[in-house]
Formats: C-alpha cells, sequence, structure tokens
C-alpha cells in the first residue's frame, strides 16, 4: 500500500475523533450523484439551502446543506492537513464513490484500553482530528463537540461505526 493510501486510510478510520466517542445518530448518505461537483441548491431542483442541520429535513435539503456548508467549510482543512491526499476533497471524502452512508464506507474506529488503537502509531492524525476536525464539524451541524459525561455532541460515532 502506497504511503498516501496509508494516510487516507488512517484518516478516513479516524474521521471526526473528538475526546469522546460518542455522538448522535450517523449523518445521511446523500443520494447518488452528489459528488458530481455542481454547486449546492443551484441545481438540485432548486431546492434551499437549511441554515441548520436537522435529521428530520428531507435528503435533498440534507444534499444542500452538506454540499453548501460542510465540503466548503472542512476542504480546507483537510487540505490543510495534507494538500496531496486531499487535492479533491468533495463529498466522496466520506460517503465514498457509491455515496454510501458514512459508516458503511468510512472505517470503524477500534478503542482498546480506553484509547484509540492508533493514536501512539499515528498520534498527528488523533490530533488534527479532535483539534480540528471534530470542533467543525460540530459547529456547521450545531452541535457541541462530544461530552462524554452527557453522552451528548458531535463525534466519531457520528460517521464512524466503533468497535470496543
Amino acid at each position: 500500500m502506497s504511503a498516501c493510501c496509508v494516510v487516507r486510510s488512517l484518516l478516513l478510520m479516524v474521521l471526526a475523533l473528538p475526546l469522546g466517542c460518542g455522538g448522535s445518530q450517523p449523518a445521511p448518505a446523500a443520494p447518488e450523484g452528489a459528488a458530481d461537483g455542481k454547486q449546492a441548491g443551484a441545481d438540485d431542483e432548486n431546492v434551499p439551502v437549511p441554515e441548520k442541520w436537522s435529521d428530520d429535513m428531507p435528503e435533498k435539503q440534507k444534499v444542500a446543506f452538506m454540499k453548501a456548508k460542510v465540503v466548503p467549510r472542512m476542504a480546507p482543512i483537510f487540505q490543510a492537513f495534507d494538500a496531496k491526499e486531499f487535492a479533491r476533497f468533495d463529498c466522496t471524502t466520506c460517503h465514498g464513490p457509491n455515496m454510501k452512508e458514512p459508516h458503511d464506507f468510512l472505517p470503524a474506529v477500534e478503542i482498546k484500553d480506553g484509547k484509540f488503537v492508533e493514536q501512539d502509531e499515528h498520534p498527528e492524525l488523533i490530533k488534527f482530528m479532535q483539534e480540528k476536525v471534530v470542533p467543525e464539524m460540530a459547529s456547521i451541524f450545531g452541535m457541541p463537540v462530544y461530552d462524554p459525561a452527557t453522552k451528548q455532541g458531535f463525534g466519531c460515532a457520528r460517521c464512524h461505526e466503533m468497535k470496543m
């Protein structure tokens, strides 16, 4: 496996890692063709882009929200971490080429003995996810970062299957 594939796999493994591992329901997958590079809200049958995320909004509004709010804010964060690996950052980065649910595309996150399995081998990656990705995603979704005490907020379980 090439070095860039290892980095991408590891980034995907811990995408959206918070200080804890909880989170609410997974983010929904965008429908087929959502990563076609079109401007959010500009095509999708003039679907308005919601100001705030809701797990209950119609699928087309979820797609519009992701395209208009998630991709533009997360792309520069990932590109600052690895410009080459994330030169193209779009819906497929988290949903894959077939626009699956993130839980079905991203690697599971494994915790052993109270810590992330990748912590020792890739501490910079864990730090990036905890300090940059999770707070920004929580902000985009209008949620606090996951708090293990309350079990509320945006955490890695929002996008990843958890293995304990």
